[in-house]
């Protein structure tokens, strides 16, 4: 790696092997941009081995604290002492020479962090809007969700380029004065070689399904705003007019304990697998290939509307039709009747119509998980994530665009 060429750095909190499981495209980003520049990556420690690419194109710092994902305390601590180290951080970025930050995450109060540190050499991705998803209900923290959120506006109005992963975020942020020339909404990559058709037959056997029997599958950290109570209720409701109906729900959380107490009080504990966390990424394929309709769900807030789920992108590149909540960035892919149906997050008994519907009907859910997959194989492509990606940053740290 020649010192001769300008630095670019990329933040993310988890570190760049959990980097690469949420954002599949990032380690051939950072090859992409090793092209031109010499490539700094910030975060905490993983577990996990290092992906060879960024191993191989990047320069490594990584904080001695590492964060477990599933414990939701240890995760809250973790970011807090990340949001208390991003000084130093953004401090050896700036005395180092680094000429563009990248931080492909919305922690708050980060992008204020960076910007009065590095001015305008910082890119940032306006996806989740985390004070709202897990303090938004609880007054006493009102106050201070305003104004983290006002902070963090200050900044992203002065920033001088801001990925989105959906058109409703763009949409969203130049209503609320971000010039609208420094927006690039990119959807989400999937990596095809993990998530992909397989042998149904034997996925089901594997987490014991019968042929005759329904299976609706979902998958992702279980906290409040994916709304799975809500998914419960509608199942106690109308599991007397589908017998076979199943659900599979991947993953593990701070809800894990009251979702299986809930299951029980409505008499689905019978037709529900909690999973946990699997162990690799090729199980959770397995899963999502047990089943017959892919869930995507969130509880209808407005900050739902800002980004593509990984529910809903790996169930696509399944080959599963989608029956999804009707939200901004969703509805952008998932027209009704074209790769699955729409349902309001608020209405239980459209949301149990529309999932009747797929369960009674195999040749529907044929059509639009064929019409999915197309789909999919079009939107998320990663080498198309990375030319979106990495041409911007480039600009950004006035070199010019890779061949």
């Amino acid at each position: 790696m020649s010192a001769r060429k300008p630095k670019i750095a990329l933040w993310f909190r988890y570190g760049p092997a959990e980097h690469a499981e949420l954002f599949h495209a990032m380690p051939q980003i950072v090859e992409a941009l090793a092209q031109q520049a010499e490539v700094h990556y910030y975060g905490l420690c993983s577990s996990k081995p290092l992906p060879s690419a960024i191993a191989r194109h990047a320069v490594v710092h990584q904080l001695p604290f590492h964060v477990q994902r599933t414990d939701g305390r240890d995760k809250i601590w973790k970011t807090m002492l990340w949001i208390v180290l991003l000084p130093w951080v953004a401090l050896h970025c700036r005395f180092t020479g680094v000429k563009a930050v990248y931080i492909d995450e919305t922690v708050p109060l980060t992008a204020p962090i960076a910007w009065f540190f590095l001015g305008r050499r910082v890119a940032f991705s306006v996806v989740d809007f985390f004070p709202e998803i897990y303090w938004g209900d609880k007054p006493a923290l009102r106050p201070l969700v305003r104004l983290i959120r006002a902070l963090d506006f200050f900044a992203w109005r002065r920033l001088p380029l801001l990925f989105t992963r959906a058109q409703a975020t763009k949409k969203f942020l130049v209503a609320h004065g971000v010039a609208p020339e420094r927006v690039y909404p990119v959807y989400d990559p999937c990596d095809f070689n993990i998530y992909h058709p397989e042998d149904r037959t034997d996925a089901r056997r594997r987490f014991g399904y019968a042929p005759e029997e329904i299976v609706l599958v979902h998958h992702g950290i279980l906290h409040p705003n994916k709304g799975n109570d809500r998914v419960l209720r509608v199942l106690a409701a109308v599991r007397a007019q589908c017998p076979s109906l199943r659900y599979l729900l991947i993953g593990d959380g701070s809800e894990m304990g009251r979702l299986k107490s809930l299951a029980c009080e409505l008499g689905v504990a019978d037709i529900v697998q909690f999973t946990g966390w699997l162990p690799h990424m090729a199980d959770v394929n397995t899963a999502l290939n047990a089943g017959d309709i892919g869930l995507v769900m969130r509880v209808g807030m407005q900050e739902d509307d800002f980004h593509m789920t990984g529910a809903l992108v790996h169930n696509m590149a399944c080959g599963l039709p989608i029956l999804a909540a009707r939200l901004g960035g969703v509805a952008e892919v998932v027209l009704e009747d074209g790769a699955g149906l729409l349902f309001d997050p608020n209405d239980p008994t459209e949301f149990g119509a529309k999932l009747l519907l797929l369960a009674n009907d195999e040749a529907v859910r044929r059509r639009l998980g064929s019409h999915a997959m197309v789909l999919a194989r079009k939107l998320f492509d990663p080498e198309q994530v990375v030319r979106a990606t990495v041409e911007p940053l480039l600009r950004l740290a006035d070199l010019p665009a890779s061949a």
